[in-house]
């Protein structure tokens, strides 16, 4: 499917930071569908993105909100693992024991304390 430039513009639009919205749509509409929270890599803008999809029973991935990246779907789809990453000293943590502060995740207090410069 080749889109112009114009339509890649209007796909981001209608379709960006709905991922969750439509996969979780798409999934109670169609029971043998499964929601997955991960990430999408495109190839077009060189970056990895949180996302959501769906798979189907075997495995193919569903997204409907594919289009809001340029590369349409085309890129590599991962799920996520329950872990990330301290924004301080680069540990991995299990997501339930993190401490988060907005957009940023840390391993302990002690670094989140460090990140914003209070010890």
């Amino acid at each position: 499917m080749t889109r112009t430039p114009e339509q890649i513009q209007q796909d981001y639009k209608t379709y960006r930071g709905r991922c969750h919205e439509l996969a979780t749509k798409a999934a109670s509409q169609d029971p043998t569908l499964t929601l997955v929270r991960g990430y999408y890599f495109c190839p077009l803008w060189n970056v990895e993105e949180q996302h959501w999809w769906c798979v189907n029973q075997e495995g193919k991935v569903i997204d409907p909100s594919r289009l809001q990246f340029p590369s349409a779907g085309l890129g590599i789809y991962t799920p996520f693992d329950g872990t990330i990453e301290c924004s301080n000293c680069g540990k991995s943590v299990k997501e339930e024991e993190a401490d988060i502060d907005g957009r940023y995740a840390f391993c302990s207090h002690l670094c989140h304390g460090q990140f914003v410069g209070i010890y």
